[in-house]
C-alpha cells in the first residue's frame, strides 16, 4: 500500500490496532461571491454509474475505534476489499501472516485481532475471510478477496522470523494452486492450498453469481514491492515474466472453481509500478509495451484468446496522492488543506501537474505511453492492450478523518471515478469523520446512480461539481474547495423548468449529512440559484 516515495517508502502500520450551524445563510453567500454558472447536461446520456465504485477495505480496528465494517455499513459501502499486505502472506488454513516490515518480520493471527475474532475463532480455517465476506453481506455490498501468488505464507502465529529461517522454512508454507482439491478433503497443514480455499468458499457461499457468492478475487496485492514488504517471502527482486506466468495461471484456476468470479490484477501500488514495475530486472524485454500495465494487459489478452475465456476483468491499481509539501496519507495538517483538495485533479484534469515526483514518471499529456491525466489515460492503455477490462482502485486515500478538506478533496475524487466510468474503489482507512462524511454525501438520499450527466461550469478549480440521472430524480453534486462562499445559477440542458426540487443535505466544518436539509435553493425562471459556504459539499436532489 500507501504513503511510499521512491527513494525512501513510507510504510503503513499494519498493526496500528490504534454544534452550533454557523455556515453562511443562502442570502449571505449569495452576497459575498460573485454568481457563477453550473448547467447540467440531462440531454445527453452519459456512462452507467457502477455502485461499486463506493467501495471500502476491510481493515478492522487497525485504525482504533469502531470496526471498519460498522463504519462502513454508516457508510452506505457498496464493495469491500479483503486486501493489504498481510494477505500476500495469509495462510486460510489457520490464518496466520507474515507481517514483513511492517511488524518486525513476524508471524502472527494479526487479521484475527484486526477483526476482534474471538479466541475459539481465530485459527478455525476461513474464518477471516467468512468474517469479512458475512459483514458484506449484511450490508448488501460484494465481496473482493485477495489471492496470495508470492510463494510463500504464513506457517504459524509464533512471532518475529530471524534471516536465517526466510523462506522456504519451518517458518513458512509454500502456496499451491494446481491441485484441485475439493472443499471436503482433509486440509494438508504442510501447504497452503488455494483451489481448496476456492472450493470451500464456493461450497459454503455458492458461486459468485448467486446472492451469497463472493464477487470477485485479486491476484494478490502490490507485487512490485514484496521484495521490500516480504524480505523473507521474496528475497529476489520480482520480474515481470514470473509474475504473468504466476497470475495468468492462478486466473484460469479461479475461472475452472468459479467461472461467474471476477479476476482483478496486478493490484500496482503506484506510479513506478504501472511505469516499469519498479524497474523490474527484465523491463527491457517489456519496454516496447510503454508500461509494465500495458504489456500486463497484452498478457492477458493473448491468454485469454488462447483460453478461449476472459482471464482478466479488471485492470487493478492502488493510487495515492503525493506532495513535496508534505505526506498526504492521512494527512490532518491545515497546512496541506489545499494540497489535498487539489490532489483528485490528477485522476481526470488535463492540463493540471501536481507538484510531487509523479509526474516524472507518469508524464502529462502522454499519448504514447501511460501518463497524466490518470484515468483518461488508464482507459486508452486498456483499449489499446486488452479491450473491455474495467479498470479497479483498490486502495486510494486522501487525508485523515478529522479534516474537512479530506472529506472534500475524497468527495471529489469518487465524484471523478464515477463520472469516468470507474467500475469499483476501494478506500483505504476507517470511514469515520468527514471521511465517512464523503460516502454519505453520495450513499444517503436517493443516492448517486444511473447515469452521468456532465456538468459545465465556469468557476474554476475551486468547485467540482458532478450530477446523476436516474429513472425518477436528478442528483447533483456540488463541492466549494475555496475559502469563500460560492453561489451559483443552475440550468438544466434538457429539461428547463422542468425539475422540482425535492431535498438536499451536506457536509462543511460544522454540518453533517445526517443533519438534515441543506439550504434550499432558490428557485429562478431558468432553474435554481443555489449557495454555498466555504470549504462546503452539497448534494441536491431534484425531481
Amino acid at each position: 500500500m500507501v504513503g511510499r516515495q521512491p527513494a525512501a517508502l513510507t510504510r503503513r502500520a499494519t498493526l496500528g490496532l490504534l454544534s452550533a450551524f454557523a455556515a453562511a445563510t443562502p442570502a449571505a453567500a449569495s452576497t459575498a461571491a460573485a454568481r457563477r454558472t453550473l448547467r447540467v447536461r440531462d440531454d445527453v446520456e452519459g456512462r452507467p454509474i457502477n455502485p461499486f465504485v463506493f467501495g471500502s477495505n476491510e481493515i478492522g480496528a487497525m485504525d482504533g475505534g469502531a470496526l471498519s465494517a460498522e463504519l462502513d455499513a454508516a457508510a452506505g459501502v457498496s464493495f469491500r476489499r479483503l486486501g493489504g499486505n498481510l494477505m500476500t502472506t495469509y495462510d486460510w488454513a489457520t490464518n496466520a501472516s507474515n507481517a514483513g516490515k511492517d511488524w518486525r518480520q513476524a508471524n502472527g493471527h494479526f487479521l484475527p485481532d484486526a477483526l476482534r475474532l474471538p479466541a475459539g475463532k481465530r485459527a478455525r480455517p476461513l474464518a477471516v475471510i467468512e468474517t469479512m465476506h458475512e459483514a458484506s453481506l449484511a450490508m448488501g455490498a460484494k465481496s473482493l478477496v485477495t489471492l496470495p501468488l508470492a510463494g510463500f505464507v504464513a506457517a504459524d502465529a509464533d512471532g518475529p522470523v530471524a534471516p536465517a529461517d526466510a523462506a522456504p522454512s519451518r517458518r513458512f508454507k509454500p502456496v499451491v494452486w494446481d491441485r484441485s482439491t475439493p472443499a471436503e478433503a482433509k486440509i494438508d497443514p504442510a501447504v497452503c492450498d488455494v483451489s481448496q480455499l476456492l472450493a470451500r468458499i464456493v461450497a459454503k457461499y455458492g458461486a459468485a453469481g448467486s446472492a451469497r457468492g463472493v464477487h470477485a478475487y485479486s491476484l494478490d496485492n502490490e507485487p512490485g514491492l514484496w521484495r521490500e514488504t516480504h524480505p523473507l517471502v521474496v528475497r529476489r527482486k520480482p520480474t515481470i515474466q514470473r509474475l504473468i506466468k504466476r497470475s495468468i495461471a492462478a486466473a484460469k484456476v479461479v475461472k475452472a472453481i468459479d467461472p461467474a468470479a471476477l479476476v482483478f490484477g496486478p493490484a500496482s501500488w503506484g506510479a513506478s509500478e504501472f511505469a516499469t514495475f519498479q524497474n523490474a530486472p527484465d523491463w527491457s524485454r517489456y519496454a516496447d509495451h510503454g508500461s509494465f500495465l500495458a504489456a500486463y494487459l497484452d498478457a492477458f489478452r493473448i491468454a485469454s484468446d488462447k483460453a478461449g475465456m476472459r482471464l482478466l476483468d479488471a485492470l487493478d491499481i492502488h493510487w495515492y496522492p503525493f506532495s513535496r509539501r508534505g505526506d498526504l496519507l492521512r494527512t490532518e495538517d491545515p497546512a496541506l488543506a489545499q494540497t489535498l483538495l487539489d490532489a483528485p485533479r490528477s485522476l481526470s484534469e488535463g492540463g493540471f501537474v501536481e507538484d510531487s515526483w509523479v509526474p516524472d514518471v507518469l508524464r502529462p499529456g502522454d499519448r504514447e505511453k501511460l501518463g497524466l491525466p490518470l484515468l483518461p489515460s488508464l482507459r486508452a492503455t486498456v483499449e489499446r492492450w486488452y479491450p473491455g477490462t474495467e479498470i479497479a482502485i483498490t486502495e486510494f486515500n486522501f487525508g485523515g478523518a478529522g479534516q474537512v478538506a479530506s472529506g472534500l478533496a475524497l468527495a471529489d475524487a469518487l465524484g471523478r471515478f464515477a463520472a469516468e466510468g470507474v467500475a469499483s474503489a476501494c478506500h483505504w482507512g476507517s470511514l469515520a469523520g468527514f471521511v465517512g462524511e464523503a460516502y454519505r454525501l453520495y450513499r444517503s438520499g436517493a443516492g448517486f446512480g444511473g447515469r452521468i450527466a456532465a456538468v459545465e461550469t465556469d468557476a474554476g478549480p475551486g468547485v467540482t461539481a458532478y450530477a446523476a440521472r436516474g429513472e425518477r430524480r436528478l442528483v447533483l453534486v456540488v463541492i466549494n474547495k475555496s475559502e469563500a462562499p460560492a453561489a451559483f445559477d443552475l440550468a438544466f440542458a434538457g429539461a428547463a423548468g422542468g425539475y422540482g426540487f425535492a431535498s438536499g443535505a451536506g457536509f462543511d466544518a460544522t454540518r453533517r449529512v445526517a443533519d438534515g436539509a441543506a439550504e434550499a435553493p432558490e428557485r429562478t425562471p431558468n432553474g435554481f440559484r443555489l449557495a454555498l459556504p466555504p470549504r462546503a459539499a452539497r448534494r441536491y436532489e431534484f425531481g
